[in-house]
């Protein structure tokens, strides 16, 4: 099996139906050709530290923001992580090959789809047939404006006629570098409970601070956002009706989507860069794929790879198997097991691949070290020690993980 050939169409989807079926096959081939084009525009936008926006762009032509939305509105998996699970890893797989930082771009759109679109939630049916509007023919990104980490308070919110006010500072909005709508967490004044406000990021009272300035991710632009009394008309917030624990699971399977990404994009650059150099370690082989160095290297690198692969799969297909309404204990701490095992694979090839290519490709035209620091980036969202500690006590003990393990932001 070959790590550079994820892109293969999903098969049988049983109930999903043929038309479905032939939709997620489309969207599949789409996401594996993206593979192979987005790499230019990673390269651009990790060197001037900007958004991805022809990424972004080249996602939503294909089709592909439609995948999370409900399929009265066009979509597929009607806002239901637990529907065409395995299809979707796979496509944001080739997807973060290409672009890890388009890739977390995507993700954070498609949780953000779920959120709007979920069924139970108070958002008016007439909202939601505009955001989805909004999102298939204009190509509109989502942001979810959650993270108050180093902010000074919690964003709040009051009701004044016809809407409510919103106030505060949110950290970390990815996905945001392109404008678009943000799906703002936020605390509303006299009642208890998450509440949430939709608002368009060019709206008065918003400010967008430009600051995201770190050393891998750059492209998802994740920087600080200001609302100053931001009035919120009636119909665009709302409030959920709470955090099922498949989804907690499904977050940190996507968590390990990111991670493994670069990874895989690194392998990707690494080979088409030995072949086309072919250069071997030593004189006396003739070529690099002779290469007896060369080729235990790729293929260990190959190894890591596709055993993180398939155990980020093989959640995804529990996740499927399982329902809203399964067991999910389980899962939980195999989520933790899959983004532990995605970070360690990505990290180790991401700086291995050198030994492959040499000191000629550390060049910055080639900026092949973004691949490691993307890895790394992202690998600092949570602690991954923490993780393992909670799954040795789950194996020795069968303590559950607090919940203050399950999700950061």
């Amino acid at each position: 099996m070959s790590v550079q050939e994820h892109g293969t169409p999903p098969g049988d989807h049983g109930a999903a139906g043929d038309e479905t079926g032939r939709r997620l096959e489309d969207l599949a081939r789409r996401a594996a050709a993206l593979r192979r084009e987005l790499p230019a525009g990673a390269v651009e936008s990790d060197a001037e530290n900007t958004d991805t926006a022809f990424g972004m762009r080249r996602l939503w032509e294909e089709g592909l923001f439609a995948f999370c939305l409900p399929r009265r509105f066009g979509g597929v998996n009607d806002a239901r992580p637990e529907l065409h699970t395995e299809a979707f890893v796979k496509i944001i797989l080739d997807i973060m090959a290409g672009d890890s930082s388009t890739g977390m771009n995507f993700v954070v759109q498609a949780l953000s789809t779920m959120e709007v679109f979920k069924e139970g939630n108070t958002l008016p049916e007439t909202t939601k047939r505009e955001l989805a509007r909004l999102i298939l023919d204009e190509g509109v990104r989502l942001c979810a404006s959650n993270s108050e980490a180093g902010a000074p308070g919690p964003v709040t919110a009051r009701r004044v006629e016809g809407g409510i006010v919103v106030n505060g500072t949110k950290a970390f909005n990815t996905n945001s570098g392109g404008g678009g709508w943000a799906n703002v967490g936020l605390a509303l004044e006299g009642r208890k409970g998450r509440y949430h406000a939709l608002l368009p990021l060019d709206q008065a009272g918003v400010t967008m601070k430009h600051d995201w300035d770190v050393m891998g991710q750059r492209g998802t632009h994740s920087q600080t956002i200001v609302y100053d009394e931001v009035f919120v008309p009636d119909g665009y917030h709302f409030t959920g009706n709470g955090i099922p624990p498949l989804y907690l699971s499904y977050v940190f399977l996507m968590h390990a989507t990111i991670m493994l990404g670069p990874g895989l994009g690194a392998f990707d650059a690494a080979l088409d860069y030995v072949r086309k150099m072919d250069r071997p370690s030593f004189p006396e082989f003739e070529s690099a794929t002779e290469d007896v160095l060369v080729r235990r290297r790729v293929g260990r690198c190959a190894v890591d790879l596709e055993a993180a692969r398939a155990f980020l799969l093989q959640s995804a297909r529990k996740i499927e198997r399982c329902g809203p309404e399964g067991d999910t204990t389980e899962l939980f701490v195999e989520s933790f097991a899959v983004k532990a095992a995605c970070i360690r694979a990505a990290l180790t090839v991401t700086q291995e691949i050198f030994d492959l290519t040499g000191a000629r490709s550390t060049a910055n035209s080639y900026r092949f070290d973004r691949f490691w620091r993307n890895a790394r980036t992202f690998a600092t969202h949570d602690p991954t020690d923490a993780k393992e500690v909670w799954i040795g006590d789950w194996h020795l003990s069968g303590k559950e993980p607090p919940m203050a393990a399950m999700l950061r932001v």
